[in-house]
């Protein structure tokens, strides 16, 4: 009759190893939230990157090198701006065959209530524009 006393789990021991089970639980829970909250990140700031490289590579071929600042926001609500500003000063662009433009894409996001941008700038080299005759 004493073994037949032994064989089970006492509610003690089954208490004890569901509170370890449920510690064990919500820690790979929050490392997975962890870890898909960066993964959400990383792609936001991949994004952002990939629209600003774009938008920069587009300026001077679809988008017109316009002197000034524009700005629009893209189908997910990403917010962009782009500024075109001549580069140097009169005396230099005068000595220059091609006139030079410094552009800078921005490209800016929200995450919560926190709110992110990617910059970009480059240097565009074009012919200049002949005066009429």
């Amino acid at each position: 009759m004493n073994s037949a006393r032994e064989r089970g789990f006492t509610l003690v021991e089954l208490l004890v190893s569901l509170a370890i089970l449920s510690i064990a639980l919500g820690v790979l829970f929050g490392a997975i939230s962890d870890s898909l909250d960066r993964v959400r990140k990383g792609r936001d700031e991949t994004l952002a990157t990939s629209l600003t490289q774009s938008l920069l590579a587009r300026t001077g071929t679809e988008r017109p090198l316009d002197i000034g600042e524009t700005s629009g926001t893209y189908s997910n609500g990403t917010r962009w701006r782009l500024v075109i500003r001549p580069y140097g000063d009169e005396d230099a662009a005068k000595a220059r065959r091609l006139s030079a433009y410094l552009v800078r894409a921005t490209v800016i996001w929200r995450d919560g209530d926190t709110e992110h941008s990617r910059s970009l700038s480059a240097l565009r080299l074009v012919p200049p524009t002949k005066p009429p005759a």
